[in-house]
């Protein structure tokens, strides 16, 4: 199993409480981002400002719009009188560890429709950043890296259940698995360990089982990250 902590990327532009409204926009500008995570004194992560937070300044709104205003306005009008970017920044954040596996974060980016999250250790101290981009690396691993960990699927498939001919030929990130288990039900067990398997983009399955006598039993198994 991938981690995040395998992935993501180390360095990363942050920003104080204490950062001014015009050094976060210098920053954003510096380094071509869109957003920044922002940590105190000892590093924990504790908000996020974003090219949409520090907009609202910029927006020109009527007196009267502020009479009948949503929370969300009011929220936008307090961000738009930010001096720093304490007044300025998202409090609710959301992040993942780096010792969860990147499917994990692949989810949540999936759910949330995010382009990257922040990345927290065990003491929520900011380590790092992980991106759509960073998570898609799992895909370059090499065929021989995936056949050898699917082999020790295979392998531990045979040593628990027994079973015979187990082969995997991978070609381009997708496994064809063959052999013959005694049920049906250690079949799919693992075609779901091999699915599981980081970097896998898909498997074209000609193993049987006992009970199905001659006939193959496909399954359509999914990619291990989301797309």
């Amino acid at each position: 199993m991938i981690t995040v902590n395998e992935v993501m990327t180390r360095r990363v532009v942050t920003a104080s409480p204490e950062t001014t409204f015009k050094e976060a926009v210098g920053l954003l500008k510096r380094y071509r981002v869109s957003g920044l995570p922002v940590v105190d004194s000892i590093g924990k992560l504790v908000g996020v400002v974003s090219e949409a937070d520090l907009l609202n300044k910029a927006e020109k709104r009527e007196p009267d719009a502020y009479v009948l205003e949503s929370r969300r306005h009011r929220l936008d009008r307090s961000r738009a009188a930010a001096l720093d970017v304490a007044s300025a920044m998202s409090r609710e954040v959301t992040s993942v560890r780096a010792n969860s596996p990147i499917a994990l974060a692949a989810r949540e980016m999936h759910l949330r429709g995010f382009k990257r999250l922040p990345v927290v250790d065990d003491d929520g101290r900011l380590v790092g950043i992980v991106s759509r981009s960073d998570l898609l690396k799992v895909f370059l691993r090499s065929d021989n890296e995936l056949r050898a960990e699917v082999r020790r699927i295979l392998d531990h498939a045979q040593r628990t259940w027994g079973g015979s001919g187990f082969d995997a030929k991978v070609c381009g990130g997708v496994v064809e698995l063959t052999g013959t288990f005694r049920s049906k039900n250690e079949l799919e067990a693992t075609l779901r360990a091999v699915a599981g398997v980081d970097g896998v983009v898909g498997i074209r399955n000609r193993m049987v089982s006992g009970t199905d006598g001659a006939e193959f039993l496909v399954l359509s198994v999914e990619p291990s990250i989301d797309e």
